[in-house]
């Protein structure tokens, strides 16, 4: 059986938290949300926010699931209290940005691009693949 992961698009003014995974990580130097695999005996939604306090040090709050995407679990999600600071999880992520959705391909390489695409497009946002991606 495949491994489940789950992932906290957590919204903050209408923008949405992005990390760059570090060179000590798969996919490194590629930009997603916090996340990453779900434990056993753990469901999705408690991994997500798990995650997100692990990688980025924020204390979250699921508000609905996007997507369950084969096993890809994508959560939209709102910090606890809007004033808490970012602190990176360094051998996981070496940095972090708020972008909007229509933004997003600005950053830089997206892990998992083509499923990003279909979250954002759940979401409401229609966003171009980029022709060296189809």
């Amino acid at each position: 059986m495949k491994k489940s992961s789950a992932w906290g698009l957590i919204e903050k003014d209408g923008k949405f938290l992005f990390i760059k995974r570090s060179k000590n990580t798969s996919r490194s130097g590629q930009w997603c949300p916090p996340g990453g695999g779900v434990k056993e005996l753990e469901t999705p939604e408690a991994a997500c926010l798990r995650e997100v306090k692990e990688e980025v040090g924020l204390a979250v709050q699921t508000k609905s699931l996007i997507r369950k995407d084969e096993s890809f679990y994508y959560f939209h999600c709102f910090m606890l209290n809007e004033s808490d600071e970012i602190v990176l999880k360094l051998n996981e992520c070496e940095a972090y940005e708020w972008v909007s959705i229509p933004d997003v391909l600005k950053l830089g390489p997206i892990m998992e691009l083509k499923r990003m695409l279909r979250i954002f497009r759940d979401m409401g946002f229609i966003i171009e693949e980029p022709e060296n991606e189809r």
